[in-house]
This record gives structure tokens, C-alpha cells and sequence, in this order.
């Protein structure tokens, strides 16, 4: 099983990311600039969600939460000082920028399970990240922005990293997703590749934590949503990086199981310069599934 290390020093990023890859979480806690850019976000939502964002389920409708939560994400897109205070978090644990290429910042939000749920705002079933990306090198960023607990927070399947797990990543395309959700011309296609049978959950790992503390791993690590059972709405923030070099070298968690058909590394920019990491690039069949 992967271990849990929680740490409150820099840890430089060829030894982090070397553990990452073979599977390690880490947490890191007591970072200035970590609690920095939670009070940005915070804020952000507030404005979009109210003086108290858990509470937002009794004031807005599911419509309206998914509608107000896609503007924030508009908003947070465009925001430069949280891309400065990101910058500067990644920086306090030792991250090289030059070679750091991320994705979109989001805040996901899960109202409790009793209440209604949109399609953006519904748990998250059991997925890797890398059955969309196929890129072996992605690292997970995940951070609460108000308290979690055990039944809302994330969980993750460390039993899982390197175990075959059926998933329908072979029928999912990327290309399709993006313009089904753009045109809306095939309601329900999902936004990811998931497991087609449900992990047991007595196999996972539930990890609450505070606010100020960013936890990450492997884009390898199979990972879902715990279902929302309290009275209180969850509001996290995640987004995802990739290290150019070690994508050169071919460095990165092994791919056991994911047979998406494009490598999706077009999604990641240079978190100094934005200039992207590469194009959208079809996967051969050869070598679908064979990474790492």
C-alpha cells in the first residue's frame, strides 16, 4: 500500500516527484503561502456563493449553483494574483516553474447528498486522472477550502496503483467530450473515463484535511469523491501539473490499465510563460496502455 507523509519543509521536486511516481501521497502543512492562496479563493467564493459557501445549498438551487460555480471558474481562470499565489506556493515547496506546466484551477463543489446535484456538482466516481490524459508525468494538487471530514472530503484506493481496474478509457474520447459539453450535442457524455465497477469502499483512503494544508499525488492514483452525507456543502480546489522534463525523459507512474486514444498534454501551459506542453496527440494502439 502507499504511504502517507505529511510534511511542513520544502521538499525538492526531483525526490517528490520520484516518490509520487511510485506512488506516495504527500500532504504538506504549515506553508504561509498555502493559506495565502486559500484566503484568495475563499473570497471568491463568497461573492459567488454567499458570507457562508457551505450553507449555499439552502439558498440556491442545484441550476443555480452549477451556473454561479461556472462563472467562478471563469473568474479564477482570469485571475492573476491567484496564479501569482499558486506560483508562490508551488515555489515555497521547492518546485522548479520553468519546467512546471498546469492546468485550470477549479473549485469543485459537492453539495450534501440529500440536496439536488448538477452534473458538475454530483461526486466524482472512481477514476484516474491519467485514463483522460495518458500523460504518465501528471501530478494532483487537491486542497479544502473550508474543513472536511470523513464523509466529505476525497478518497483515494492506494491498493489500487498499481492493479488492473476495468474502466471504459478505451470508448472515451477527448475530442468528443469537449464538443458534446461545448454544443451540448450529446447530453451526458462524460467529462471522464471511470471505473465500470465500483471499488469496494472498505479499500479506501479518506483524507480530511484543513484548510492551508495541499495534499498531492500521482494522477495515477485511482481516486473518487466520498459521497456527501453531511449538511454541509464541500468546496475544494484541485488542478493538476506536469514536470517537462521528466515527460521528455519518459518519467512518470506506471499506466497498468488506461487505453484512452489521445494524449491530451495540449490542456497543460507553462505556469511562467503559458506556452503549452504539446499538441492533442492520438495514441497508438501499440502502445495505449503501455506507458511508464
Amino acid at each position: 500500500m502507499s504511504a502517507l507523509y505529511q510534511l511542513a519543509t520544502p521538499l525538492p521536486e526531483t525526490e517528490r516527484n520520484t516518490r509520487l511516481y511510485r506512488g506516495e501521497l504527500i500532504i504538506f502543512r504549515g506553508f504561509d503561502a498555502m493559506v495565502q492562496l486559500t484566503d484568495q479563493l475563499r473570497a471568491h467564493c463568497i461573492r459567488y456563493f454567499g458570507s457562508d459557501p457551505t450553507q449555499v445549498h439552502h439558498t440556491m438551487s442545484s441550476s443555480e449553483i452549477e451556473q454561479a460555480n461556472e462563472a467562478l471558474r471563469t473568474v479564477i481562470r482570469k485571475d492573476s494574483n491567484v496564479d501569482l499565489a499558486w506560483r508562490q506556493v508551488l515555489s515555497a515547496i521547492h518546485t522548479d516553474l520553468d519546467e512546471t506546466y498546469g492546468d485550470s484551477m477549479v473549485i469543485r463543489v459537492q453539495p450534501p447528498r440529500s440536496g439536488a446535484q448538477g452534473e458538475r456538482t454530483q461526486p466524482l466516481c472512481a477514476h484516474r486522472d491519467t485514463w483522460g490524459s495518458n500523460l504518465p508525468a501528471q501530478v494532483n494538487w487537491w486542497a479544502p477550502l473550508y474543513e472536511t471530514t470523513p464523509e466529505r472530503t476525497l478518497a483515494i484506493f492506494p491498493g489500487f496503483f498499481a492493479r488492473t481496474v476495468e474502466n471504459n478509457s478505451a470508448d472515451w474520447n477527448f475530442q468528443e467530450m469537449v464538443q458534446a459539453h461545448r454544443t451540448k450535442s450529446a447530453p451526458g457524455y462524460p467529462l471522464l473515463p471511470t471505473a465500470t465497477e465500483a471499488p469496494n469502499w472498505d479499500d479506501a483512503l479518506v483524507v480530511s484535511l484543513l484548510p492551508g494544508d495541499l495534499l498531492c499525488f500521482s494522477g495515477a492514483h485511482l481516486h473518487a469523491s466520498v459521497p456527501n452525507t453531511t449538511s454541509l456543502t464541500r468546496l475544494s480546489f484541485e488542478t493538476r501539473t506536469v514536470n517537462r522534463r521528466d515527460m521528455a525523459a519518459g518519467s512518470g507512474a506506471p499506466n497498468v490499465d488506461g487505453s484512452a486514444p489521445f494524449m491530451t498534454a495540449q490542456i497543460f501551459r507553462n505556469l511562467i510563460s503559458g506556452q503549452k506542453l504539446g499538441e492533442l496527440d492520438r495514441i497508438s494502439e501499440a502502445n495505449a496502455g503501455k506507458n511508464g
